[in-house]
């Protein structure tokens, strides 16, 4: 699996001096997740660019500070640039955080995409709650839509990205990239091998070591479409 140098200089984050210890009791504050995220999207900004995206969308949005950079990176009014979350502290968080930095963002409340039509989605960022958690921690994150879903990923940490997993290949474009982050306690080969049975193909864009966690960052597309890789 290829990853970053070890040397590469980390992307900033875009400006999040509007937000505080206040609001980061109610949504995920930036960690070393984002930063690999920010860093990966900044690494395929070519790839991205290329595709002339009509739809974009991040699913659990937090502080904006992703979807944000996605924003950045596209040119100026190519796309239409969505932000998901249950949690409608994110919501608030993320229209604020594209206004600060000058970016179009449209933040929805919603579970995964239960808002969107089938097949409109070019690019796709998914940085689930991969945190293993009990079944039980995990419903309750889901009940009460506060920080906790940022995190609570069920047994193995796979339990939401599992119920997004088998919806791709009606949800994604016939172009389009779905961008996932998480751990290896994810069993990310295994990830893989569902998708491939879907069509997709999967390459590893970061890989990287954060305290006791190897976090990953794996972009998937359609076998022949833009941005095709191996894994």
């Amino acid at each position: 699996m290829s990853t970053m140098p070890p040397t590469a200089t980390p992307t900033p984050l875009p400006d999040l001096s509007h937000l505080g210890a206040a609001e980061f009791e109610r949504v995920y504050e930036p960690s070393d997740d984002t930063y690999l995220l920010v860093d990966a999207l900044a690494a395929d900004a070519e790839r991205l660019r290329s595709l002339s995206a009509g739809v974009c969308i991040e699913i659990g949005c937090g502080s904006g500070a992703v979807v944000t950079h996605l924003a950045k990176l596209l040119p100026a009014s190519s796309a239409l640039v969505l932000a998901g979350d249950v949690n409608p502290n994110a919501i608030a968080a993320t229209a604020a955080t594209a206004q600060r930095n000058g970016v179009a963002v449209q933040p929805v409340q919603m579970d995964l995409l239960s808002a969107l039509r089938p097949g409109v989605v070019d690019v796709l960022i998914f940085n689930p709650p991969y945190v293993p958690t009990s079944e039980e921690e995990l419903q309750y994150a889901l009940d009460h839509a506060d920080i906790s879903a940022a995190w609570a990923g069920g047994p193995r940490g796979r339990l939401v990205l599992d119920r997004l997993l088998p919806q791709l290949g009606t949800l994604l474009s016939p172009r389009g990239v779905f961008y996932l982050l998480g751990v290896r306690e994810n069993a990310p080969d295994e990830i893989a091998a569902l998708l491939r049975e879907q069509g997709f193909m999967a390459r590893t864009v970061a890989e990287r070591r954060a305290q006791n966690e190897r976090l990953f960052v794996m972009a998937f597309t359609r076998e022949g479409g833009a941005g095709e890789g191996t894994t």
